[in-house]
């Protein structure tokens, strides 16, 4: 069961004040299951502590339900319960999912007048036009105007499942990641949601001397990124090999040239933990900025789409109030 952004930042951002403030993991769980959480939530809280009982690490507790833990979260733990800093970790979890949130929120807002002009124009069209037939009845007026309006609820579910097949299979398939990048604002969103995760795991990794392969799979798993995840079985063969990876990261397109520069560079002078920080928090600042202007973008664009269709829709009607009104007339 998956839960909403602002529902993981909450959860994260309580469990590092408690971490923070001294509490062990079990007994910061146990504080937040008295607090009235959401049910995903609940459910992840029991399998935590089913799991430490039984031995297992925090991070393998988690493992046990991918719908509720993604990878990326998966990843971001796993580094911090590994290098002791597990409050650190879930601090990043709480700001990412925050950003996550706070679009979402936008956007959310911004569809509610489109919204509310489509029902006008889907009204317009259906219900005055048809009041010019003689044959319409008030009854088959209103079946006309709920059955248009069904079509365009279905229209826009489809829609919205269609979006998020193709999104989670840009998650594994580098063609359909390559496909979507290339479309103008998301693309560029997508590419720093991605890098913001390969950066954040891979940051954490660092910090915490996780083997150099193992860190590396973890930040590509965590990008959720088809063309990341692709470019990732070249950078393992590079590590097997001995290699450094700036040359070889500087040869795949998943990561943006002036990233595969300064990851070179700070390769051969052994500032990467410093770098990747920056870099880091560069993302991540950049991803706001981007789903602030999507979650903006998307409702004007649909309000202009459902304001052409209004207009269609007042035209139809005094085209044939005016044809009538001709015939009357003759």
């Amino acid at each position: 069961m998956k839960s909403p952004a602002v529902h993981k930042q909450i959860f994260y951002a309580e469990m590092a004040k408690l971490l923070e403030a001294g509490f062990g993991i079990r007994e910061a769980a146990g504080v937040l299951e008295g607090t009235g959480l959401p049910k995903s939530q609940e459910i992840l809280l029991k399998e935590l502590h089913r799991g430490l009982e039984s031995g297992k690490s925090i991070t393998e507790s988690l493992s046990g339900n991918p719908d509720a833990v993604s990878e990326f979260e998966r990843g971001i733990i796993s580094a911090g319960e590994r290098s002791g800093r597990l409050p650190q970790a879930m601090r990043h979890l709480a700001e990412y999912f925050g950003m996550l949130a706070a679009a979402r929120r936008d956007l959310i807002r911004g569809l509610i007048h489109p919204i509310v002009i489509l029902h006008l124009g889907i009204f317009i069209g259906t219900v005055p036009a048809g009041m010019l037939r003689p044959d319409k009845t008030s009854a088959s007026l209103m079946v006309d105007f709920f059955s248009t309006l069904l079509i365009a609820y279905v229209v826009g579910v489809v829609i919205y499942f269609a979006c998020r097949a193709i999104h989670s299979r840009a998650k594994v398939d580098p063609k359909v990641d390559a496909m979507l990048r290339r479309i103008p604002l998301l693309g560029k969103t997508r590419t720093h949601l991605a890098m913001t995760a390969f950066c954040k795991v891979y940051h954490t990794c660092l910090l915490a001397g996780i083997p150099m392969r193992e860190t590396v799979a973890s930040a590509v798993n965590a990008s959720q990124s088809g063309l990341i995840l692709d470019a990732g079985k070249r950078l393992q063969q590079t590590l097997a090999q001995g290699n450094p990876l700036g040359p070889a990261m500087s040869g795949e397109r998943a990561f943006p040239k002036v990233f595969s520069r300064t990851y070179a560079t700070g390769e051969a002078a052994g500032t990467l933990d410093r770098d990747l920080a920056n870099w880091s928090q560069h993302y991540h600042n950049e991803s706001l900025a981007n789903a602030r202007t999507l979650a903006a973008a998307i409702p004007r664009m649909l309000y202009l789409i459902i304001l052409c269709y209004a207009g269609w829709q007042i035209v139809g009607f005094y085209n044939s109030y005016y044809s009538s009104l001709l015939k009357e007339l003759e």
